[in-house]
């Protein structure tokens, strides 16, 4: 089909994750077809913001100067979205002189656009370093805030040329820069002394910096896994707070069970689509022998005690990368790119040999690891989900996302970037893990554009909890309602409700565990509980968010729940906004919902997710664990799980009216066989998303990836649309 049939068709149906799988086509079809190029350029020009932007990705693909010229345009486009892709899109082409200096200005603003134009500059650099150092050392003779210098650094050291080393160097020894710029500075150096093939030649010698090219037979496997969005410790002490959500809980819990549990299963893993290949060479099959956790660590990177703790060996080791940028939101994160894949190389030269990487979620740490395994060759095993494209499907759905507003909801989102990454990364691979859902086969291809027939490349694993900490919780919380004084995890919460209204002491608590995220629905929560009627019958617990100083993300939620409830009125009304805890803590807090803290909380309690879209659920599933009656999103992962009526309520979180139904529903029902039920929920959890469980088929697919690894590292290409 014709470019310009192409984008008619694309302009007139199908819906917006439709149009974005579409993008490969037209791409396909500008590469056979220069004269489209007219029809690409009035596309770009229209008010189908979507479509626009699939015609900038298509016109890199034309090789002709006249799409270069079009590409410049959309560089120089009013819109900041078009902006955006045509410096990703350029990374494709040849060098244009004419389009540094606008990619130089998009450093200098940094985000997102300022990490996509540091990739094609860095592309540029090979064929034409000379203009690219020009313009990036004239801007930092022209430019003094620190942020901006140290991202102008952090670039200039990524074109590999001479050019480039005395800038560098000036800016690494001059004590009038900010401590920032020197490090950046010097990272670079260090990358460049690195690069030099002499220092190649002995690294090839060195089996540490040959991480994931040892033997096949090896018995024990290091895995490295990790979530930059997140400060992890295994203690999990700050989860609940800005983005250490259900992830860092995982990543440590995972982490254990897999040494722990140290298996050797020689037959298929998995589930109905099947799972790795068994090793067949006759050698010991390969366990789990160490684990790296890799989070952001920014504030405790070099500090003392960080440094003692790396120094002593462990089996589950946790290394922080530090991040030079704070992340107040998640635009913040993108600038921290360049150092996180620095900080991970490090990482895993250090802790190494690393014989596979487990990456997670469409975000900056996951698209610097990539960059980093396919430089070594590690083998990668990706968790995949329709995230962002259910949460895109949602929002078209309910009228906020129109392909008249795309762009602009993109340029703040990442919709497209992070879409686009999760699809490459299914395919490209060694392994793809997927998230179970109802219609898996269906969703995924509906949604993401993505096959997964194949059983060596795809399996579904379910995520997994760790049911002795819900047992503990539940024992003790049991032992408090029959009269036992409770222990300081639970007296916390009894001095919390101790500070209710005497009328309101009594009453059973709706308890919601999680980060204050718009996508977490907390809000959505406040305002369907703060209805007169459904208010009167229970108090509102929300753990999460750091109150003390909050993100833009938590200050965001915490403004719209201040505009339901009065601060001063919080307590009157019974809500209790009381921040993140430790994942302990709230275990014992979501058990003390389900039997009740007499005098203070009445029995049968409800716990309530309120996400616009949850790919799994872990929380859910831990207050299952507990013997908690579950309200929760109908769309993604807890269908596979929640019987709808007997264990919990399925509902659609973005009607808050259908919420709060939900809920009177859920407290009306909370006390029907509540024992029968609670067993039937914990047995569940038990048999199917034991952390262990998905621990040991974890390990078979990482023996399997090993065993079958790459024999060259793979291509960049899809970088250039990841």
């Amino acid at each position: 089909m014709a470019v310009a049939e192409q984008v008619r068709e694309m302009l007139h149906t199908g819906t917006l994750t439709q149009v974005m799988q579409h993008e490969e086509r037209l791409a396909h079809a500008a590469a056979h077809d220069p004269d489209g190029l007219e029809a690409l350029r009035a596309a770009i020009a229209g008010d189908d913001q979507a479509v626009a932007i699939a015609a900038v990705h298509a016109v890199s693909h034309i090789d002709d100067e006249r799409a270069s010229d079009v590409l410049d345009a959309a560089l120089r486009d009013a819109r900041p979205f078009l902006r955006e892709h045509s410096a990703w899109a350029f990374a494709r082409r040849r060098p244009r002189t004419a389009a540094i200096p606008p990619l130089v200005d998009l450093v200098i603003a940094g985000g997102f656009g300022g990490m996509i134009a540091q990739r094609t500059l860095e592309a540029w650099g090979d064929d034409a370093p000379q203009a690219v150092v020009a313009h990036l050392s004239e801007a930092l003779r022209t430019r003094s805030a620190a942020p901006v210098r140290r991202r102008l650094t952090e670039t200039l050291g990524l074109i590999r040329d001479p050019r480039a080393l005395p800038h560098l160097d000036r800016a690494a020894h001059d004590p009038s820069e900010e401590a920032a710029v020197r490090d950046a500075a010097r990272d670079a150096l260090d990358d460049a002394r690195h690069r030099d093939p002499r220092d190649r030649d002995a690294r090839e010698r060195d089996p540490v910096a040959t991480a994931g090219r040892g033997s096949a037979a090896d018995t024990e496997l290091t895995i490295a896994q990790l979530f930059l969005g997140a400060d992890i410790d295994a203690g999990l002490r700050t989860v609940g707070s800005g983005n250490n959500g259900g992830i860092a809980t995982l990543l440590v819990r995972l982490g254990d069970a897999l040494i722990d549990d140290a298996p050797s299963c020689d037959g298929p893993v998995g589930g109905p689509i099947g799972g790795g290949r068994s090793d067949r060479s006759g050698a010991a099959p390969a366990t789990v022998g160490r684990v790296l956790t890799l989070s952001r660590g920014a504030d405790v990177a070099h500090t003392p005690a960080a440094t003692a703790a790396a120094a002593q060996p462990s089996r589950h080791a946790y290394a922080p990368i530090h991040l030079p940028v704070a992340a107040t939101s998640v635009e913040d994160t993108w600038s921290n790119f360049v150092a996180a894949r620095r900080g991970i190389a490090r990482a895993l030269t250090e802790h190494g040999p690393v014989h596979a990487i487990h990456l997670r979620m469409a975000d900056v740490g996951t698209f610097a690891a990539w960059d980093v395994a396919n430089a070594r060759g590690i083998p990668v095993i990706f968790t995949a989900a329709p995230d962002p494209h259910a949460l895109i499907e949602s929002l078209e759905h309910s009228g906020v996302l129109t392909r008249q507003n795309f762009g602009e909801h993109d340029a703040r989102d990442r919709y497209w970037f992070r879409a686009r990454l999760v699809r490459d990364l299914a395919r490209r691979a060694d392994h793809t893990v997927l998230m179970p859902r109802e219609r898996l086969r269906a969703d995924l291809q509906r949604l993401v554009g993505i096959e997964i027939d194949d059983a060596a490349q795809y399996t579904p694993v379910a995520e997994g909890i760790d049911v002795g900490v819900l047992d503990a919780a539940v024992d003790e919380a049991r032992a408090v309602a029959q009269g036992a004084d409770p222990e300081p995890l639970l007296a916390e919460l009894a001095e919390l409700l101790r500070g209710l209204p005497a009328h309101r002491q009594g009453l059973p608590l709706l308890i919601t565990v999680g980060r204050l995220h718009r996508v977490k629905g907390m809000s959505s929560i406040v305002e369907a509980w703060a209805d007169p009627e459904l208010r009167e019958h229970c108090n509102l617990l929300i753990v999460g968010g750091n109150l003390a100083r909050p993100s833009a993300d938590e200050a965001e939620q915490i403004a719209r729940i201040d505009a339901l409830v009065d601060p001063a009125e919080r307590a009157a009304q019974g809500l209790l906004l009381v921040g993140h805890r430790p994942n302990e803590t709230a275990a014992r807090w979501v058990a003390a919902a389900r039997f009740g803290i007499p005098g203070l909380a009445a029995p049968h309690g409800v716990y309530v997710c309120g996400s616009m879209k949850e790919e799994f659920g872990l929380a859910i599933l831990e207050a299952m664990a507990a013997g908690v009656f579950v309200i929760a999103p109908l769309r993604g992962g807890p269908a596979t799980y929640v019987e709808s009526g007997r264990t919990g309520v399925l509902v659609d979180t973005s009607d808050v009216g259908q919420l709060r139904a939900a809920i009177a529903t859920g407290l009306a029902r909370a006390a029907d066989e509540p024992d029968a039920r609670a067993a039937a929920s914990r047995a569940l959890v038990s048999e199917r998303f034991s952390i262990h469980t998905m621990a040991r088929t974890l390990a078979g697919i990482y023996r399997a990836a090993h065993g079958r690894r790459r024999t060259a590292p793979l291509s960049t290409e899809s970088d250039q649309h990841a």
